[in-house]
């Protein structure tokens, strides 16, 4: 199997309006949406965005009887502590193949919003992986931990500033990444839009210092023009650092593919 893109968005998603169909004219072999489930979404008026599960049930089922690709269930679930509960008991009764970890807003506002510009960035970024470091303690759930340097984009960090001030900080995250089992995603958006390619370049080897192995490359598209976005690139990031594999995931169930 060749790796498949395991981060992308569409009309279910409430910051996309992209229809299925134009992602499959590139034929993936694997198809597996991971539309946004934010609650109380600080970056849309704290309203509950929450994906349609029932029309993407209908959805698959229709396409499936027109493509030989092979469809799975994927969120993207934006956490924020205090909402395990509640999350916990959605996923209960609406059972998905892949779930992505994000953290995206803390309840007051989204780390993208511009109010983070008028505070201090290395506050606002202490304030953000200590979400994380919580998130990843309380909610137990999950597959792939996402964009790690989310709460950092609008921001200009270099990778010496993450080691001098957070390494601690990424230390915690990342060994308790590798005791769940997750995989830490190469995000392109940041890659090449926020142009933190230098932080991943840090990330990545503190990583696996830890032990850590595990490894996917998303595209965060939310147009189907941005599918598969940069993979080379971010691949040629891996083969720096000797990575050979890459993981996707399946439910319970996981499987390693080579690098694109």
């Amino acid at each position: 199997m060749k790796y498949y893109d395991q981060h992308f968005h569409t009309f279910l998603s409430f910051d996309s309006e992209e229809k299925f169909e134009n992602y499959l004219k590139q034929q993936p072999e694997v198809f597996v949406p991971t539309d946004h489930f934010d609650l109380n979404n600080a970056g849309t008026g704290f309203k509950d965005d929450i994906p349609d599960y029932l029309a993407l049930i209908k959805k698959i089922a229709v396409l499936e009887a027109d493509y030989d690709t092979k469809f799975l269930k994927g969120i993207e679930l934006g956490v924020v502590p205090g909402q395990e509960a509640e999350i916990q008991d959605y996923l209960a009764k609406h059972p998905y193949d892949l779930k992505l970890l994000s953290i995206h807003q803390n309840g007051a506002f989204d780390y993208m919003d511009d109010i983070v510009l008028k505070k201090d960035k290395f506050q606002i970024a202490k304030m953000y992986f200590d979400q994380m470091s919580e998130v990843l303690d309380k909610f137990p759930d999950g597959h792939i931990l996402t964009h790690f340097e989310y709460g950092l984009r609008r921001f200009d960090f270099s990778a010496q500033e993450l080691e001098t001030h957070f390494e601690k900080e990424l230390t915690a995250i990342f060994k308790k990444v590798i005791n769940r089992e997750l995989a830490l995603e190469i995000n392109a958006k940041s890659f090449g839009h926020y142009q933190n390619a230098e932080l991943y370049r840090y990330a990545v080897p503190l990583y696996q210092s830890l032990g850590g192995k595990l490894f996917t490359l998303g595209s965060d598209a939310h147009v189907a023009e941005d599918y598969r976005l940069l993979f080379t690139e971010m691949a040629d990031l891996l083969r720096e650092f000797d990575v050979k594999q890459l993981v996707v995931f399946h439910g319970n169930d996981r499987e390693f593919t080579e690098l694109p």
